[in-house]
This record gives structure tokens, C-alpha cells and sequence, in this order.
């Protein structure tokens, strides 16, 4: 998925293909947990990106910076504990539309079913590794973007001179990678090509329409082609009249007894449809996997909602100490207030 600017560049969190790839004081969780351990594998050409002569030590300095902090931030909601090993590229275009991607590898185990072979989220779940010793995933950075480093200096407002959360950006790429992602193209297919029969992603499992009927039939595993076309420009939360939905019990329950709204605008934004939460509804707006988002401060936690989803993936919640209830508690106050804070911003993919 791709991380792109809204306005001026999209933030679209890719799941890239490789024969199948699929704030100090914002940060609400505890470091208590700390699971995943992150290792990134530097890909850009020399002297460039990640490699750069100037910048390249401070930029491998952010990004390991908010790996360890994503870590704390998911360890203090979930107990699964990997080693996962990144790819990690760049680019520098200013005029791209895209901010940060980031994704799992994928594997295609050749028959039918919700078992596509997710490699970052299998690794995590089972210790199985499905790559072997290959990188698990892969996230890329568009250092054209004007981005805030410092995790402990808040990203600033400003229409041209405001800075965009490295972590918080990062935070969202990192959760693509965990299988926040139906792994499926604009046509409805599997990111493997097929429909009948197909091989899906877990997240894929958990789509409906809008009357709570499985956008692929959990007996045969095809695909309900008309439903596909019809939701996935459906622009729900925009005021259309159709849309597709995540449906886990964990995430319908944190999200008051409905079905949760995922992003599908009256046009295919690849990288972004149906792969996020649509914050145009009430209780997503602001969230770390809603569509958009600004130059200044950003989320840096899991809403309920998201929590939700990642136990509906098969990620295993860990019970907070009563201390981080009260964390939590005050934090909603500072989140409600960044939610109040947003204007246009960002996609995010």
C-alpha cells in the first residue's frame, strides 16, 4: 500500500507483488509488550535514500527509532513476538503522490480458500516462516516529502511549510504489513489472478456488502463479482448508496454493534481502496488506518476498532495493566482534540 498526501501527495500503503508481495507525547500505549522486533535490509543504490553521504544515517536513525516504537505500541495491545525483516528502499520526488509503502510478501499455496500465505503475519502468528531466507516484506519512503524525524518533536501545522509524522506514517505502513490488507486488485480478483475458487487473504474473509453477505462465499470461495463492482465504488461514507465492510466479530463489537465502513470512494485510488477505514464516518475519523491524514500531529495508536480488526486476523490481545486503562483514558482527550485539529490531508494507502 502507498502513503500519499491529501491534496498534494496521497498516502497509499502498497502491497507489493514479488510473484506475490502482497509521539513521544501522541503515543498512548506502554512499551510494556514490546513483540516485534524489526531488521531492515537497505535496497537503494549508493549514496542515495537510506545510503545517502548527509542524510542517510539520520533517515536509518527514524526509521529504526519508529520500528522499536511501533513494536512497544503493538506489544501493549497484542502478545505475538517475531523477528521481521524488511526490505527497506526510497525514492525522492517531491511531486509524487505517494509518501510511504510498505507490505508483506505473499505465497500462493495453489488451492482454493482464506489461506493465501502471508509472510509477516504467518511469521508472527505460527513462527512459520513462508520466505525462508528472504526479507519478509518491504517499505519504502519518498523522502521528497518534508517529514519531522524527531520522535519527540511534534510534526507543525502549515499549508506549505508544515511536516508530516514520520511515525505515525510509518505506524500504518508497518500495520499493512501485519495483513491489514485484502490482498485483492480493482477487479476483484486475488493479488494471484484468480476469482473462482481463489486464494484469499485473511482480511478478504471479513468483507460484506452492505446487508452483512461475504463478498467471496465462504463454501466455494468465488468471488460475488456484481457486489465487488457495486461496493468498491460505492462511496458509503461519502453518501453513496452502496460501499464494503469488515465484518469480524472483535471489530463490529468495538465499533458499537455495526459493521465497519471501509473506504471505497465513487473511484478506484489503487493502493487505497478498501485496504483502510473510511473516517468519514463517525467513530473512524482520526484513526492511524483511516484514508487520510495532515501535515501535524497524527495518530499513534490502535483505535478499538482497529484492535478489533487485528484479533479478527488472529492476532492474540493482551489484557492492559490497570495503570494503562488510565493512559488510555487521557489519551482520548489529546486524540479527540487531533481529530478536531484536521483539515484536508492525506491518503493513505
Amino acid at each position: 500500500m502507498t502513503h500519499q498526501k491529501r491534496n498534494q501527495i496521497l498516502r497509499v500503503v502498497y502491497a507489493a507483488l514479488n510473484g506475490g508481495l502482497l509521539a513521544g507525547c501522541l503515543s498512548l500505549g506502554t512499551a510494556a509488550h514490546a513483540g516485534i522486533t524489526f531488521q531492515f535490509q537497505y535496497d537503494d543504490p549508493a549514496g542515495t535514500g537510506f545510503l545517502d553521504p548527509v542524510y542517510g544515517t539520520s533517515r536509518q536513525t527514524a526509521l529504526d527509532t519508529a520500528a522499536g516504537t511501533f513494536s512497544s505500541m503493538f506489544g501493549s495491545h497484542f502478545s505475538n513476538s517475531a523477528t521481521i525483516i524488511l526490505t527497506a528502499k526510497s525514492q525522492n520526488d517531491p511531486y509524487s503522490g505517494m509518501l510511504a509503502s510498505a507490505g508483506s510478501y505473499l505465497t500462493n499455496p495453489g488451492s482454493a480458500g482464506f489461506n493465501l500465505g502471508e509472510v509477516v503475519r504467518t511469521k508472527l502468528q505460527t513462527g512459520v516462516d513462508l520466505n525462508g531466507d528472504h526479507a519478509d516484506g518491504v517499505v519504502t519512503v519518498n523522502f521528497g516529502a518534508n517529514w519531522e524525524l524527531d520522535f519527540n518533536t511534534p510534526p507543525v501545522w502549515g499549508w506549505y511549510t508544515g511536516t508530516y509524522d514520520f511515525y505515525s506514517t510509518l505506524y500504518h505502513e508497518f500495520t499493512h504489513t501485519l495483513g491489514f490488507n485484502p490482498a485483492m486488485t480493482q477487479s476483484g480478483a486475488s493479488i494471484f489472478g484468480t476469482k473462482d475458487a481463489g486464494s484469499w487473504s485473511t482480511f478478504a474473509s471479513f468483507i460484506v456488502d452492505k446487508n452483512d453477505i461475504p463478498i467471496i462465499n465462504p463454501d466455494t470461495f468465488a468471488l460475488d463479482q456484481a457486489a465487488w463492482d457495486t461496493g468498491s465504488v460505492g462511496n458509503w461514507g461519502g453518501g453513496g448508496s452502496e460501499g464494503l465492510f469488515f465484518d469480524g466479530p472483535n471489530a463490529v463489537a468495538a465499533n458499537g454493534g455495526f459493521l465497519v465502513t471501509l473506504y471505497t470512494p465513487d473511484f478506484w485510488n489503487p493502493g487505497s481502496s478498501v485496504s483502510h477505514l473510511d473516517d468519514r464516518m463517525p467513530g473512524i475519523w482520526g484513526t492511524l488506518m483511516a484514508p487520510a491524514a495532515d501535515v501535524g500531529p497524527q495518530m499513534r495508536d490502535y483505535s478499538a476498532i482497529e484492535v478489533g480488526i487485528l484479533k479478527d486476523l488472529g492476532y492474540v490481545a493482551v489484557v492492559p495493566e490497570p495503570q494503562t486503562y488510565a493512559m488510555l483514558l487521557a489519551g482520548l482527550v489529546v486524540l479527540g482534540a487531533i481529530a478536531r485539529r484536521r483539515t484536508s490531508g492525506f491518503t493513505i494507502g
